[in-house]
């Protein structure tokens, strides 16, 4: 997956005798974390993939369908419901925060070295993507918060 990382924050730390500051940078930290979560776990728009009652569909929160010729419907319930799934959890005290997913096609849909074209040119974005996208906000996160902290 992608990092953000923060260059001289161990330093900073070292400086930031108090334990309110340092309380301050793992909140922004948190809020970091938050912020590439809910942003990872948007869909894209519906595609024409998942346009019911053609030959084959995909429909999120289930999984494939397909038409019979009767007219009726059959499908496999194998969706593991990919946006809801990313956690964070916290490292180094909650110096570090990692936003993960368990479902088994994540590679296949976000990884930035493994995701398919199919997943691609349906507008899914890599982790790699959205930390890219999203890592100045995380820095504007931690820079407020510590400076908030050092003031008081």
């Amino acid at each position: 997956m992608a990092d953000v990382e923060i260059r001289g924050l161990d330093k900073l730390i070292r400086k930031l005798s108090d334990v309110k500051s340092l309380r301050a940078a793992k909140v922004a930290l948190k809020a970091g974390a938050l912020h590439i979560k809910g942003k990872i776990a948007t869909y894209p728009p519906a595609s024409e993939a998942n346009t019911p009652y053609q030959r084959r569909w995909y429909e999120r929160g289930y999984g494939p369908k397909w038409m019979r010729k009767d007219g009726t419907w059959r499908g496999s319930k194998t969706s593991e419901t990919l946006g809801r799934r990313w956690t964070i959890a916290e490292r180094n005290a909650g110096l570090t925060q990692v936003v993960g997913n368990n479902v088994s096609y994540v590679p296949y849909v976000q990884d930035p070295d493994k995701q398919t074209s199919f997943h691609a040119a349906r507008g899914w974005k890599t982790t790699g993507q959205v930390v890219d996208e999203e890592a100045d906000t995380v820095v504007r996160f931690v820079k407020a918060k510590v400076d908030e902290a050092l003031r008081d």
